[in-house]
């Protein structure tokens, strides 16, 4: 694994098209490792579906594979998904307290600034996606 690789998870070929890969990555919470993880009905483990322009000749549908995303794409994702939404948040609850709004109109507001910022992301999901690169590589299976 490189220096620069932030996260590699491990997932199975979809589908293999002229235009990239589709990988099915298996997302598990933390508590999906422990033993008792059935009976505490706790567990979160969802599937998501990953379309990489990573294009290798030499893997095939059922494949298992290693997806990986470098570390200044992984900065940027929790710089667009959680640090400007967080002080978005926060300069809008300080801003409307301090010129003496109630707080919970502060706290309204303050949330209500969201939903125009996620309404841009959405719209710009194109543009953002090709800006992410995800590598894949086929896995050796012990």
């Amino acid at each position: 694994m490189e220096a620069s690789v932030c996260i590699e998870q491990e997932g199975i070929v979809e589908e293999i098209t002229d235009h990239g890969i589709r990988v099915r990555l298996r997302r598990d919470s933390a508590c999906g490792q422990c033993s008792a993880h059935a009976l505490c009905n706790l567990s979160d483990v969802s599937e998501r579906i990953l379309e990489s322009s990573d294009i290798n000749m030499n893997l095939k549908e059922g494949d298992v594979v290693g997806v990986a995303i470098s570390r200044n794409m992984g900065n940027k994702a929790v710089f667009l998904g959680y640090l400007i939404p967080f002080f978005l948040l926060l300069s809008v609850l300080i801003t409307l307290n301090s010129l003496g709004f109630n707080e919970l109109i502060s706290g309204l507001f303050s949330i209500a600034v969201l939903i125009p910022y996620y309404l841009l992301i959405y719209l710009l999901r194109d543009r953002l996606k090709n800006s992410f690169h995800f590598s894949v590589r086929k896995k050796e299976i012990q």
